[in-house]
């Protein structure tokens, strides 16, 4: 069977191309149940669904929220093509996108020593006003939630096929890009079809996670890459609280992920400090056969990959995956990892499905 071909947003550490690598380790122990704890884009629990397994998941950002909703709840094919059928007829205006993200502004640019340039913001005008236009829209139409829920998925697709920038939404590009001078147009998601699963929106430390037999965590390793600071755009259009705005960057940013300025912690697993804690306190509560945590080996990781295996050691038998599974070895053999792989796999088989209650 072919695989599911998704549309989702565009993400740093996209596991898209690692789907069947992940499967593998849920089919070794015939796994039909999994707990998918850092879900981002929604790819894995979607993947997941389409290949029949119950998918419970989790993210702490409003738009990963959404995905998971659409991709693991389905929604009315009718219903949401009538409703984006007219989301692409309706009158552009000007709204809360327009006024803030639209355009050019002038800007001093960095190592320029203060030089200032009449920069893009991150959409066109015109983009900008059908944006608004369309999400205005969906807060009006009488609708079930799951169906909303997909047509405000579809309005968030469509401002990132827009969007200048390819990589992230904490700045724009210098110059207007190909794609951002393309009229913005609003298309279906991507319907999957399986079990209904649940997706939860909070802290994954604080969830009180169901039995599983296989749980796959993809957390933010590196310190510095905030994903709630780099897909504040996604956040905002899938709320739609037009929360107050810091205009002193190159794109605004809402106010309360201004961690630094409003001298604010980042969170749990950001943290060299706390970051074995955090790690070791997750791992320990998740009740499943099999575990399998991501890691990509980048400079400014808060914990090696020997440290991560020393932790999922303490709760069973831990090895180590390269991602084109050239080598598979013990955690006690970590220094005959090649310094060459980047993409690792850390799979945890629990001891009795050792687990710490919350």
């Amino acid at each position: 069977m072919p695989m599911l071909k998704v549309r989702t947003v565009a993400y740093k550490g996209s596991k898209r191309k690692l789907l069947e690598n992940i499967e593998q380790f849920a089919e070794q122990i015939n796994a039909k149940t999994v707990f998918d704890g850092f879900s981002g884009t929604g790819i894995v629990s979607a993947f997941f669904r389409s290949k029949g397994y119950t998918v419970c998941a989790n993210d702490l950002n409003d738009s990963s929220y959404l995905y998971g909703r659409v991709f693991l709840e389905g929604y009315d094919q009718d219903t949401v093509q009538s409703v984006i059928e007219e989301m692409n007829t309706l009158k552009p205006i000007d709204g809360w996108l327009t006024e803030n993200y639209s355009g050019t502004k002038e800007r001093v640019i960095r190592g320029t020593n203060g030089r200032i340039e009449e920069r893009p913001k991150a959409f066109s005008v015109a983009n900008a006003r059908k944006l608004d236009a369309a999400r205005e829209y969906l807060e009006t139409v009488d609708i079930p939630e799951r169906d909303k829920n997909a047509a405000v998925f579809s309005v968030v697709l469509a401002a990132d096929s827009v969007f200048n920038n390819g990589n992230d939404q904490k700045s724009s590009l210098k110059e207007w890009c190909t794609k951002a001078k393309r009229d913005v147009v609003f298309k279906m998601p991507t319907l999957v079809q399986g079990p209904v699963g649940t997706q939860h929106k909070g802290d994954v430390k604080d969830m009180d996670t169901p039995a599983v037999d296989f749980a796959y965590l993809d957390p933010p390793y590196t310190h510095g890459v905030l994903y709630s600071t780099c897909y504040h755009l996604n956040d905002s259009i899938a709320s739609w609280h037009k929360p107050p705005l810091d205009h002193s960057y190159a794109l605004p940013r809402p106010e309360k992920i201004c961690f630094r300025k409003n001298g604010q912690s980042t969170g749990p697993f950001y943290s060299k400090q706390t970051a074995t804690e955090d790690f070791s306190e997750l791992i320990g509560s998740i009740d499943c056969k099999r575990l399998v945590l991501s890691y990509s080996d980048a400079p400014r990781n808060v914990l090696s990959i020997e440290e991560l295996v020393e932790i999922c050691s303490r709760y069973g038998e831990c090895k180590v995956v390269s991602r084109d599974h050239r080598i598979c070895i013990q955690a006690n053999s970590m220094k005959k990892i090649s310094s060459s792989l980047k993409e690792y796999f850390v799979v945890l088989d629990k001891e009795q499905n050792f687990h710490l209650d919350k």
